[in-house]
């Protein structure tokens, strides 16, 4: 789903972009990062987000997952039991949110919050040893803020931020971290590294 998410937003960015002489601001984002079920233990939180700004009114869809991992016994023989990890819990939630976002030079802090819909898979070993699945589904209230960088000027896209191509542009990358999280039955909130591409502010 983020990839096809990230390739949405690389369409509808540059159409947007060609048919006007401002750019907008819209980009998308991809991280990942440690989040914690206030009913559970922590575990691995991967996100992705579709932004678009107009007079630092922030609009964001986002999709995020988290993973919870335990250990559990693989019996080879009734004498030789081997650890492995263990899927516990998977969490999804697509969110949408509304807030606000303030730009300065290469520099951006937003904060933002909004409904979502979850998913929650729980998995559990009954008496005879045998795992199986509770699924729960519910609306939650997710909140997010974040910092980010990104380029000042227009410039050519780099590659990895090392090869140059194209012509002058305000397409660009950026890095920051995001603080989110998730007010619902399994209420979350977790930390995360950020990468983006996009139109971070109007060049």
């Amino acid at each position: 789903m983020i990839k096809y998410l990230s390739l949405f937003i690389l369409l509808f960015s540059s159409n947007i972009f060609f048919s006007q002489k401002v750019n907008p601001i819209i980009f998308i984002e991809l991280g990942t990062g440690y989040a914690n079920d206030f009913t559970n233990k922590g575990g691995l939180n991967q996100f992705g987000e579709l932004n678009f700004e107009t007079n630092k009114n922030l609009f964001s869809v986002r999709y995020s997952e988290l993973y919870q991992f335990g250990l559990d016994i693989l019996l080879i023989t009734p004498i030789t039991p081997i650890p492995v990890i263990a899927l516990e819990v998977e969490y999804n939630e697509i969110a949408f949110l509304y807030g606000r976002r303030y730009t300065k030079n290469n520099f951006a802090y937003s904060f933002s919050g909004g409904i979502s819909t979850n998913k929650y898979i729980q998995g559990f070993k009954n008496e005879n040893n045998e795992w199986f699945q509770e699924k729960k589904n519910f609306i939650g209230f997710p909140f997010e803020f974040n910092v980010k960088w990104f380029k000042n000027n227009k410039s050519k896209y780099k590659i990895y931020e090392i090869i140059p191509v194209g012509k002058e542009t305000g397409l660009g990358n950026s890095i920051g971290f995001k603080l989110l999280g998730n007010i619902s039955q399994h209420s979350f909130i977790g930390v995360g590294i950020v990468m983006g591409i996009g139109y971070h502010k109007e060049y």
